[in-house]
């Protein structure tokens, strides 16, 4: 007997095999959930030169196409100068990078040591500060000096404890432990693999374009190029800008710091400047630590700090963002909010940087998804038209009625020869004319 084959049978049948294989790769999933993640952790260990590849290569881009743009009139348009030109750019851009590295590195991270070395090391004078500004403060509330005075000495002994446990941990990086020359050996090869990618980047990209025209449908094609395209925009203009602008902060922070003549300003301006790349959060993250610490050093210029921060981080939000970093991510606030809180629980730090970008893509997908959508219902797509209330759209329209007999008799319908009069004014006499005399 033949068998006869049939595409409705074979497309349940495929739809069923991968609804099992589906739901079999789940459950394999739960019951090896560590195994799989540590497994894509050695993967994502053995990748990570070429992550670090990335981001360098992002990050020096536009310093590089800056310098092309540059010298690109003192250089003819020939195959071998494009070449030197683009030698030229990616030496620059490299230098570039590496001075703002290297000079940050050198000039902070000792500073930042030697600021930690000193507060745990004069952590008694600092109690016994603290402890003479309560007791002066507080003066009528014995009882909440004495427990305020318990706190500050169990925090005190906690932390001699903590910093005498880490010491030794401390020491080993400063010297170079395994885990500080992995993440050089990384960082290295990382930014040999960014400059490689720099000097081919038009290659690489057309090989890009060229396996993604091969497996998909244009239609396909073109929404990958325009996510991509509207990708690198929204990332670019965010991180780069984000970058910028918390950098020019952190100067601003350590230069008023030091025409007031506070302590810790180097550390306290890093501080400052890293969290500040965190969007809505990031000055509330940057000012909390700082004051405290500066509370515990100085407490009448702990007031004094929190005051500048709070100035600083308007300045930021109202002059200096605007300006650099424009509309580059169109995200409402409530978005930025939401994006932050799942984002940083999920990721931490790197998590809540990313977060803004992220969303912003996902909500303009959204938003363009659900526009189309409308459009092909004929509906309209402004988000105020939906302020109301909605089921007008979908009620239907009434019924005309026919006109009863008295309503035409009530009714003034003008002659045929009256329409087609036309009078026009001549002076004070009025001339009439009919259509076709």
């Amino acid at each position: 007997m033949k068998i006869m084959p049939n595409k409705k049978y074979n497309t349940i049948a495929l739809y069923a095999a991968l609804v099992i294989a589906i739901n079999v790769l789940l459950v394999v999933a739960i019951l090896k959930f560590s195994a799989i993640t540590s497994f894509l952790g050695m993967i994502v260990t053995v990748f990570m030169p070429v992550i670090w590849g990335l981001v360098i290569a992002f990050l020096m881009n536009p310093i590089m196409v800056n310098v092309e743009k540059l010298f690109s009139n003192k250089f003819k348009s020939t195959r071998g100068k494009k070449k030197l030109l683009r030698a030229l750019s990616v030496t620059l851009s490299a230098i570039v990078f590496l001075g703002i590295v290297v000079g940050l590195i050198a000039i902070v991270v000792p500073e930042v040591v030697k600021s930690v070395t000193n507060l745990f090391n004069n952590m008694g004078d600092l109690r016994e500060n603290v402890e003479n500004w309560i007791s002066k403060t507080f003066h009528n509330y014995p009882s909440l000096v004495k427990s305020a005075n318990e706190k500050i000495d169990g925090f005190t002994k906690d932390a001699s404890v903590i910093f005498t446990k880490i010491q030794p941990v401390l020491e080993d990086i400063v010297s170079g432990a395994w885990g500080v020359l992995s993440f050089l050996k990384d960082f290295l090869l990382g930014f040999i693999v960014s400059l490689y990618m720099l000097c081919n980047k038009e290659t690489l990209l057309a090989q890009i374009k060229k396996s993604i025209v091969s497996i998909t449908k244009k239609s396909t094609c073109a929404k990958i190029m325009g996510i991509a395209s509207q990708a690198n925009k929204v990332f670019s203009g965010f991180i780069i800008g984000k970058i910028i602008d918390s950098i020019i902060i952190g100067l601003l922070c350590f230069i008023g710091m030091t025409l007031m003549d506070m302590q810790y300003n180097i550390m306290i301006s890093v501080i400052v400047g890293v969290t500040n790349i965190i969007p809505f959060f990031g000055p509330l993250i940057g000012a909390i630590p700082s004051t405290l610490l500066m509370l515990i050093v100085d407490p009448k210029k702990a007031i004094l700090l929190a005051i500048f921060i709070l100035i600083l981080q308007q300045f930021d939000g109202n002059v200096l963002g605007p300006k650099i970093l424009g509309d580059s991510t169109g995200l409402p606030g409530f978005w930025v909010l939401v994006s932050l809180i799942i984002c940083g629980g999920l990721f931490g730090f790197a998590g809540m940087v990313l977060a803004v970008p992220v969303f912003a893509l996902l909500y303009s997908f959204t938003r363009s998804y659900v526009e189309n959508k409308l459009r092909k219902k004929k509906l309209p797509v402004t988000t105020e038209y939906y302020k109301q209330d909605i089921e007008h759209l979908y009620a239907k329209p009434e019924k005309k009625k026919p006109m009863t007999a008295q309503e035409l008799e009530k009714m003034d319908i003008p002659s045929a020869e009256e329409v087609n009069e036309v009078q026009f004014e001549d002076g004070d006499d009025v001339k009439e004319y009919k259509i076709g005399e």
